[in-house]
């Protein structure tokens, strides 16, 4: 599937401020089954911009505004290529083994941290996804006990927004019982870490498919898990779905802090308002001239100084009254 991504980000702040430092994690990842075209940035007020990749091997883009400024635009377009992924599970060979020893670069992705709290309730929601049989040889196949997680999620869960925001944690979605795809995406996360498989988040995007799929207006997430014999097999827990060629990685982290689109501070008293827009479009044959990373400035304005806010400009003026009536 051949995908044109724009990603619009627009910050608002209610009075002028002095100096913005931010970092993005917007550039489509390079993989085996996803291949990152082009990219393009532009970012208004006009400012550099610095690349590197994180601990992760995601990459950042870095920059910072130190005029005064009252709005910031970001605006990043991919051109992206993805091919069809693993779609049976249960046809894995990897069988589930609860004391399994993993491999030290897997370790972060097997423990709890940030929003993803560990809690008697996950370990008793985790237990009762496990087959049960009567045998005591009997063995589990990882992507049946993966499968099931998924359906009890689908079961149990309802997707709704405005239950929780970006700060919630794990056991905000156990109480609720509801959430969004973030919300989904560590629970999932938490149940397959109670049961110690190596699983973690992924940002990025999903392309509306001919069934209609919840999340998909606006940046999505979901988990990967590890499996032994594949590597990292992506699961859509919002949607209980195998994340197929529609979906488009971005970046991966241990929990949502390690992969939020944009981060950053800002100098002043101005409250900030950020508004986000995705798009995404299927193209038959890949545009001519496509530059593999370029970044470029907007025609936003800045400003050498601002005018004070309306209590400044009160005692001011009071000042200047009791300055000029002392001179009479």
């Amino acid at each position: 599937m051949l995908l044109s991504i724009t990603h619009t980000t627009d910050l608002h702040y209610s009075d002028y401020i002095n100096e913005s430092v931010m970092e993005l994690r917007m550039a489509p990842l390079q993989e085996q089954f996803q291949h990152r075209l082009s990219f393009g940035l532009d970012i208004g007020p006009a400012t550099t911009v610095k690349s590197y990749f994180d601990w992760l091997g995601n990459t950042i883009h870095a920059f910072s505004i130190n005029a005064m400024h009252n709005q910031i635009q970001i605006i990043a377009t991919s051109i992206v290529q993805t091919d069809a992924r693993h779609n049976r599970l249960e046809h894995f060979p990897d069988i589930w083994i609860r004391d399994a020893n993993f491999d030290y670069t897997l370790c972060d992705f097997l423990l709890f941290g940030g929003k993803i709290v560990d809690s008697p309730q996950l370990r008793e929601l985790a237990a009762s996804a496990v087959p049960h049989s009567n045998s005591r040889n009997s063995q589990v196949k990882l992507g049946t006990l993966v499968t099931s997680l998924l359906r009890l999620i689908d079961e149990k869960f309802i997707y709704q927004k405005s239950v929780t925001d970006a700060s919630s944690s794990l056991t905000e979605i156990l109480e609720h019982g509801r959430g969004v795809c973030q919300d989904f995406t560590h629970l999932m996360i938490g149940l397959a870490r109670a049961l110690n498989i190596p699983a973690r988040y992924v940002s990025g995007y999903l392309h509306p498919d001919r069934q209609r799929l919840r999340g998909y207006t606006q940046t999505h997430a979901w988990v990967e898990i590890f499996f032994p014999s594949m590597g990292w097999v992506g699961v859509d827990p919002t949607n209980n779905c195998i994340a197929g060629e529609n979906f488009v990685k971005v970046a991966i982290g241990r929990n949502y802090q390690d992969v939020p689109p944009n981060k950053g501070v800002y100098k002043g008293k101005g409250e900030e308002n950020m508004e986000v827009a995705v798009h995404s479009e299927e193209l038959l044959s890949i545009p001519l001239e496509l530059a593999a990373e370029r970044t470029g400035a907007l025609n936003l304005p800045c400003y050498a100084s601002t005018r004070l806010d309306s209590k400044e400009q009160q005692a001011e003026q009071e000042q200047q009254e009791q300055q000029e009536q002392q001179q009479q």
